[in-house]
């Protein structure tokens, strides 16, 4: 065989092995997309109705399932249990997943594992993130008469600080700034959500409220901002809010860069407040068509309509965002973790 004819034969083959490999990939996306012809979908959400995420679950279910290729139809079980921990763990160990249920649980049950909670039986790493409605700083807010107006002065003044209980941001966040930052609040838990807690500083019972979501914190309190009422001190974010582009992140005041890396830790839950994710079996084509459907309903007018009669924030997250930010949660070094599971059982 002659050098030239050689050659026209690994052309000739080089040829056809890519139109094999484009027609395996189209067949696969096609394949992909008409799998969800008429089946269904089930957003399973790991808190009773009528809260932030089972009211965030139902607004994808009328809106996700038209975008998505096939038209499937798109419903919602709640599955309430360990702060969501009960559905993670269900979704995680679901080894027929197919696509057809999808989780929605709050962001700090997945950093649970990384801390160890024995309850957490998953690797947060291998759930296959689609996205997340927005990010989600939270605030620390100190009433107007209270003689304090910035972290500096928090460390030499002690300050009454409302929480839920261990478990909570509320709870989280201010012994985190005490561990870290050298603050001295003192911490009263009991109040059952973010509206009694803000009642009772308003009262005089507390004298700050530290990991108040800023998407309630701005509704619920805009009066107070507009009027001086509160003193926001600092947010919890990986990166500052548009809306405070000139109130320093948590992290800034950190004592040294192990105290850093804690309270960083601790703010990415802002980033992880919404995610929206399917089990670790479900097919990877399948996780695409659902993250490209996520993406086009974030940009959907009609869900953005809906979202804001729901008052609800759209600042999608990406699934590929969430993804990368937990693969490096996991390699936050020991000792850091060790100093943040002391102030979480304190």
């Amino acid at each position: 065989m002659s050098h030239q004819e050689e050659s026209s034969q690994k052309s000739a083959a080089g040829i056809i092995f890519l139109i094999a490999v484009f027609l395996n990939l189209f067949t696969s996306q096609a394949t992909a997309s008409d799998f969800y012809e008429g089946k269904q979908i089930n957003i399973v959400v790991g808190f009773t109705t009528g809260g932030g995420y089972d009211i965030t679950a139902r607004l994808y279910a009328r809106h996700y399932g038209r975008l998505i290729p096939g038209n499937p139809t798109v419903i919602v079980t709640n599955m309430p249990g360990a702060g969501s921990m009960v559905a993670a763990n269900n979704l995680y160990n679901d080894v027929k997943a197919d696509g057809t249920r999808i989780g929605m649980i709050t962001g700090g049950i997945i950093l649970a594992p990384i801390l160890g909670d024995p309850q957490a039986r998953f690797d947060s790493r291998k759930f296959q993130y689609i996205g997340g409605r927005s990010a989600e700083p939270s605030v620390c807010v100190i009433w107007g008469s209270v003689p304090v107006q910035s972290i500096d002065d928090l460390r030499k003044t002690e300050v009454i600080v409302g929480s839920s209980g261990p478990g909570s941001r509320t709870y989280a966040f201010p012994k985190a700034l005490n561990a870290f930052a050298g603050t001295r609040f003192k911490t009263v838990v009991g109040y059952p959500g973010g509206n009694e807690t803000a009642m009772a500083m308003e009262r005089g019972e507390v004298q700050a409220f530290c990991g108040w979501a800023w998407a309630s914190a701005k509704v619920r309190a805009a009066e107070w901002i507009r009027n001086g009422h509160v003193k926001i001190v600092t947010q919890f974010a990986l990166t500052k809010s548009p809306d405070l582009p000139h109130i320093p992140l948590a992290s800034d005041f950190a004592n040294d860069k192990e105290g850093r890396l804690a309270i960083e830790f601790l703010e990415s839950d802002a980033v992880l407040a919404w995610p929206f994710f399917a089990p670790p079996s479900v097919p990877r084509e399948r996780v695409e068509i659902l993250r490209g459907a996520f993406d086009a309903m974030m940009k959907d007018p009609e869900f953005r309509a809906d979202a804001d009669k729901l008052k609800l924030d759209i600042d999608p997250v990406s699934g590929l965002s969430m993804q990368k930010i937990i693969d490096d949660l996991y390699k936050t070094p020991a000792p850091v973790l060790e100093s943040i599971k002391k102030i979480l059982v304190e």
